[in-house]
Formats: C-alpha cells, sequence, structure tokens
C-alpha cells in the first residue's frame, strides 16, 4: 500500500476517533445539562408551593434534601410527637371554658387558625399511641386534610385508620385520601417509590398541588 493511501486511512481514523469523541462528551454533557433542569424544575415547584398558604404536616422521617425548598411550609412531626396539640384537628370556632361547682377552670377550648391549605404526609413505619391515632383519623376524616401515605406499611396504616381494604398493596405502594374526593392507591408510580431519591421527590408537588385542589376546609 503506498503511502498516500496509508497516510488518508490515518486521517480517516484520526476523524473518526474525533467524532466519536465530540459525540461522548455531548451526550454527556447533554445528559447532565437534563439532569439540571429537572432539579431546578423541582426547586421551582417547592419554591412555588413554599410561597401559599399551607402547612404540610410531615410525620416519620425527615424532608428528603431533594424537597428542602419546600421546607418553609412543612412541619416536621415524629410518630410519638403526632398528637391533639400538633395536629390539624377539628376545633369549635368558640372559646369554651369550663367550670365546675367552685368556679374553677376544668377544661378550656381555644379556637384555632389554620392556613388556607393543609395535608398530611406520613412515611416509613408507623406506630402511634391510640391517642396519636385518634387524632390523626379527627385531622382526616373531621377537618378533612388530605392524607398521602408513601410506602407499604405507612399506607396500611392510614388505610386502617380509614377501616378501607386496599386493592394495591407491596413495598412501592402509596396511598391517598381526601373527605369529599375519596381513595387513590398508588398515587405516585411504584417505581418511583422504589427508585427513592430524587426520583421519588419529584412525585411529591403533584400530591401536594392535588391535595390543594381537594381539600375542603371543614371549620
Amino acid at each position: 500500500m503506498s503511502r498516500g493511501k496509508t497516510g488518508v486511512l490515518v486521517l480517516i481514523g484520526l476523524a473518526a476517533i474525533f467524532f466519536i469523541f465530540i459525540a461522548i462528551l455531548f451526550g454527556s454533557s447533554t445528559k447532565r445539562q437534563a439532569a439540571i433542569n429537572r432539579i431546578t424544575a423541582l426547586n421551582d415547584r417547592c419554591d412555588l408551593i413554599a410561597e401559599q398558604d399551607i402547612t404540610i404536616y410531615w410525620i416519620g422521617s425527615e424532608l428528603p434534601s431533594d424537597l428542602e425548598h419546600m421546607a418553609p411550609a412543612v412541619s416536621l412531626l415524629s410518630y410519638e410527637g403526632a398528637n391533639r396539640e400538633t395536629l390539624p384537628i377539628k376545633t369549635s370556632s368558640f372559646h369554651i371554658t369550663e367550670y365546675n361547682e367552685d368556679g374553677d377552670v376544668i377544661a378550656e377550648q381555644v379556637p384555632r387558625e389554620y392556613p388556607r391549605y393543609m395535608m398530611i404526609v406520613i412515611t416509613g413505619n408507623p406506630v402511634m399511641s391510640d391517642a396519636g391515632r385518634e387524632a390523626l383519623r379527627d385531622a382526616i376524616t373531621q377537618n378533612g386534610v388530605p392524607v398521602l401515605a408513601i410506602g407499604d406499611e405507612a399506607s396500611e396504616f392510614v388505610s386502617g385508620i380509614l377501616m378501607y381494604s386496599r386493592f394495591k398493596s407491596g413495598p412501592n405502594s402509596s396511598f391517598y385520601y381526601c373527605l369529599g374526593a375519596g381513595y387513590t392507591e398508588n398515587p405516585i408510580p411504584e417505581e418511583k417509590v422504589a427508585a427513592g431519591g430524587f426520583d421519588l421527590a419529584e412525585a411529591v408537588p403533584d400530591l401536594v398541588s392535588l391535595a390543594m385542589t381537594d381539600f375542603k376546609p371543614q371549620y
């Protein structure tokens, strides 16, 4: 083979390697930009939620870092810390004071001021006292606060409180209920619950928006 032809083949080979390198670099850059765009979009949606008159009662786990822009709207509660004092139970719109025969105060109900929108999110494997369960039931069924359970244990716990028999269960299940709007099983795709992390976090703002639409104050 002549030197001229060999030189041409070498140049063609180098050009092919160059274009392959450019293609790999472009593909990597495109994927990186797509990931950045997803993060930005989620942060923007969380910022919008945080600007609303809403409280999200997040029970059981720390707020995922991917949802940190939503933190101003979140009230974190442990299972033990969920009770009538911390959950949005239905209360009287009047200040009621009860006295005994000696004129001593024995009971008092002070009206509570709640935000325009509320939601309860339960994660993990809930263990609550009877009083905590009753307060949670009151908030959901009497005050009409929408509830989202993430994971099979949390879904089973909430459906049990509501005396609802689930048709879909499993380690990646989820459950949503709102008074007047009814029940929804697996409102979050199972693959997102299984993936966890950013994929799961990305699904939460949609459910918050749904809860804001469904919630009808009962007070």
